[in-house]
This record gives structure tokens, C-alpha cells and sequence, in this order.
């Protein structure tokens, strides 16, 4: 009988937790956005392509204390890896992608 009892605990402790990181991923989206126009108004001012200015770019020049901060944390060859990538394209996956898992996991565990 413990052992049920337990099992079911851990259970509504994980559908607790879904339920947090949805609402996390959701309510975080009008940041992405405002990153999303950020970038954008950056590319139509500037003679920047879409495809030539990369993520990487775009933290040192606009937001270089926050690039140094990530670049202490993590390891740099997966970060040069992944801000390699165009700006806009990686900006409009990441907001799309976050808002579905979060409409997804909330649809699911509520």
C-alpha cells in the first residue's frame, strides 16, 4: 500500500511540474516575440541579410553582457554550434516550437 501511495505522489508531483514548464514556455513567448521584432527591425534598417546575420551576431552587438554571461556558463563549441545559425529563422522556430509544447503539455496534463 506504501508503495502505491508513492507512485501516486511522484505522479501528481511530474503532472505538476509538466503543468509549470507548459505555462513557462507559454508565458515566455511575448519575449520571443519582442526578440523576434527586435531582430527583424535590426535587418530591414541595416544591410544585414536574413541569412547572413547570425544569432551570434546579434548577442554581441546588442546584447554583449548577456553573450559573455552564456559563453562562462556553457560549453563554447556547443554554443558556437548553435548561434551559427541565422537569427530570424532560429528566433521564429524557437517561439513557434515553445508556444506549441506549452499548448501541448497544458492540453495534456490538465
Amino acid at each position: 500500500m506504501f508503495f502505491w501511495a508513492t507512485e501516486n505522489k511522484n505522479q501528481g508531483d511530474m503532472n505538476k511540474a509538466a503543468i509549470y514548464f507548459a505555462y513557462l514556455c507559454i508565458y515566455t513567448t511575448p519575449i520571443q516575440l519582442f526578440i523576434l521584432g527586435w531582430i527583424s527591425l535590426i535587418l530591414f534598417q541595416t544591410d544585414n541579410s536574413i541569412l547572413g546575420y547570425s544569432t551570434k551576431a546579434f548577442l554581441v552587438e546588442n546584447l554583449k553582457f548577456f553573450h559573455d554571461w552564456v559563453y562562462s556558463w556553457f560549453w563554447n563549441a556547443y554554443l558556437d554550434f548553435w548561434y551559427q545559425f541565422p537569427a530570424l529563422i532560429m528566433t521564429i522556430l524557437k517561439t513557434v516550437l515553445s508556444t506549441w509544447l506549452g499548448f501541448w503539455l497544458l492540453k495534456k496534463f490538465k
